[in-house]
């Protein structure tokens, strides 16, 4: 199931892009994240806490720094999405899609973590 939201951020986008783009900054910025851990290339290792129950595995994350875009997911998995960092007016806009298997509430869920994104953001950038 495919999931977009979108929002304006007060903040410069090339500055967005770099602070979005510091895979050691993810779990400060995505609430469901306890841990993000770079291992070689573009693999991490993550540890999150989704419904009640920690997980771990192995993901990757990718930049792509002259689209701004960010993807991250388990290669063959149920989950993966991207963020993107465009232009906006004074600001930004920070679009985040995910692809994921249908749970309840998905969308609720995808739209409050961009808002939290938007404001810690906001906060430090």
């Amino acid at each position: 199931m495919e999931h977009e939201h979108a929002e304006h951020v007060a903040a410069d986008p090339e500055r967005l892009y770099r602070a979005l783009a510091n895979v050691d900054n993810i779990a400060h910025w995505v609430p469901q994240l306890t841990s993000v851990h770079r291992q070689q290339g573009d693999t991490v290792e993550v540890q999150a806490r989704y419904e009640g129950r920690t997980q771990q595995g192995e993901a990757f994350f990718r930049t792509d720094d002259g689209s701004r875009r960010i993807e991250w997911g388990t290669e063959g998995g149920p989950y993966q999405g991207w963020m993107r960092v465009d232009p906006d007016g004074d600001g930004s806009k920070l679009t985040l899609h995910l692809s994921t298997v249908h749970t309840p509430d998905v969308d609720r869920d995808v739209a409050g973590t961009l808002d939290a994104i938007r404001r810690l953001l906001e906060a430090e950038v």
